[in-house]
């Protein structure tokens, strides 16, 4: 199936910049649109009359007739002459590595059958890197170059430039957000690249690359993140502790690559000391291939990568769809802290059994058993203990700012027949697109009754068929139909199993769903 995803649009009008040239011109242009804080309805932060989609104008960038937009709104020129000359700073891939062996490929177009998933979790997953070509066919990128350099003046996309030096351990980070004068004044050859994040919550052309992706549970991915940069562009060779896949986007991209232990992430002898940017100081590489729009490399955890732009009529964009890998000592604090917070600070040591003692330097058999069982008792007693946690560790942290930044009226906590009558006139309602779902039907030992629905780190214990089947519906899926979980009596009154009443009422007055 091909993703070819709307263009996008912007409330207002397009301010040309100064003095641009078309691409004939030999001058790389990339308009900065600041972010107006509506992108998608989830995230519209201005109130329920803001809200608005990225939908709208084209861009005139070679000069012309003027605007009377917003202030907010801006034409970038980024350098000049890339075609002709590169700085010596900008990365370059050496002749060796372009005759290295090609990675692995495999020819199949998203989404995938499960029979490929199947092929693809067996023979690549979290073993082998792999190319997958034309994995998206004629991918057109939802998001322009201009209006990713207007995500980086806001900080909801926590926006990053890598630059890169003169010299070999010559690399250096800059924390956005930036201003318009930073980024016009990016040059126009390959030592920087810009880093957005959090895409998928913001814009929803990204967030359906993702369904691309629906046979990995969704609590899995940390986020989409997209790296722009003009010719030799790169972040440097390094290596991470997390799953990866690489969209081509605009340009190509040359990636370079090695699943040598030497370059695993945390061996801190092979990376540059003492510098903002984690790169390895000699990258040896064993394969390379290069990557055009609607190829996806797929690389597993602690293999090392290089990619560098090239060929690139104006500038290269690459979407990195990265999935959460959580340290065994992260799981573990979390834990420890969720029963630190439920047992709060109520129980204090007692010893009533107490003897007298001779040697005031031992610690008595009797102490350490007490000890023994006070952490016992904090333990979980079942799967259905741990799955409650879990279920709370992996969709929290995601949220914004509370229910006032969602769109629609949520000013008022409504009442069952009022929010039933509201859902039932308006006809649906949505996920927040910056709130993690997810629900537990089944644990191994069977302790769990009904399930568990989970929503921004919170947990909610469902037995009725009407409230499971509720639960599972808004964990996978953004839209909920009042036509298929409401029904109305013969005086005027709508009904509705109470425990999912409860369940939306709760979401709803929570911020995390919205007419």
């Amino acid at each position: 199936m091909a993703v070819a995803a709307a263009p996008l649009h912007y409330s207002g009008s397009w301010c040309p910049p100064h003095n641009l040239t078309g691409k004939s011109g030999g001058v790389v242009c990339l308009g900065v649109r600041r972010y107006d804080g509506g992108v998608s309805a989830p995230l519209s932060r201005r109130g329920a009359s803001s809200t608005r989609h990225l939908t709208a104008s084209p861009l005139d960038i070679g000069g012309g007739s003027g605007s009377t937009a917003s202030s907010a709104h801006y034409g970038l020129r980024l350098g000049s002459n890339i075609s002709a000359r590169a700085s010596s700073a900008a990365v370059s891939v050496s002749d060796d590595a372009r005759k290295l062996e090609s990675i692995a490929e495999l020819h199949a177009e998203l989404p995938f059958s499960r029979e490929v998933w199947s092929t693809f979790m067996d023979v690549y997953w979290q073993k082998l890197p792999v190319v997958i070509r034309g994995a998206i066919a004629g991918f057109s990128n939802p998001i322009e170059a201009d209006e990713l350099a207007g995500l980086a003046c806001e900080p909801d996309f926590q926006p990053r430039i890598i630059k890169k030096g003169e010299g070999s351990s010559d690399w250096a980070l800059e924390l956005g957000p930036f201003s318009e004068d930073e980024l016009k004044n990016l040059p126009s050859t390959g030592t920087w690249c810009l880093l957005v994040n959090d895409l998928e919550k913001h814009i929803p052309e990204i967030a359906e690359v993702l369904d691309l992706f629906d046979q990995f549970p969704r609590w899995r991915v940390a986020d989409v993140q997209a790296s722009v940069s003009t010719n030799g562009g790169s972040v440097g060779a390094h290596s991470d502790q997390f799953d990866v896949f690489l969209l081509q986007a605009d340009g190509c991209k040359r990636w370079s690559i090695s699943d040598s232990p030497v370059y695993a992430p945390d061996n801190d002898d092979a990376f540059f000391p003492d510098i903002d940017v984690r790169v390895l100081k000699e990258f040896q590489p064993q394969f390379c291939s290069l990557l055009k729009p609607g190829d996806i490399l797929y690389l597993p955890p602690k293999v090392a990568h290089h990619g560098v732009a090239e060929d690139c009529d104006t500038v290269c964009t690459t979407y990195s769809i990265g999935l959460l890998a959580p340290s065994h000592q992260e799981l573990v604090l979390s834990y420890a802290q969720a029963s630190i917070d439920e047992h709060a600070d109520k129980d204090r040591w007692s010893d009533p059994w107490l003897k007298p003692q001779d040697n005031v330097g031992t610690i008595s058999s009797e102490a350490v058993t007490q000890a023994a069982e006070i952490i016992k008792r904090s333990m979980p007693r079942n799967e259905a203990d741990i799955a409650r946690w879990f279920g709370c560790h992996v969709t929290a942290g995601d949220g914004l700012d509370g229910p006032d930044i969602v769109p629609g009226d949520n000013s008022l906590f409504l009442g069952d027949q009022e929010f039933l009558s509201k859902w039932t006139e308006e006809g649906s309602l949505l996920r927040r697109a910056d709130i993690r779902f997810a629900v537990v039907q089944d644990v191994s030992d069977g302790s769990l009754e009904g399930c568990l629905f989970f929503a921004g780190g919170k947990a909610w214990a469902l037995k009725s068929d009407q409230g499971i089947a509720l639960a599972h519906h808004i964990a996978n899926y953004v839209e909920t139909l009042a036509e298929d979980f409401v029904e109305r009596t013969d005086v005027a009154e709508y009904e509705m199993d109470s425990e999912s009443k409860a369940l939306l009422l709760e979401l709803f007055n929570s911020g995390f769903i919205y007419f």
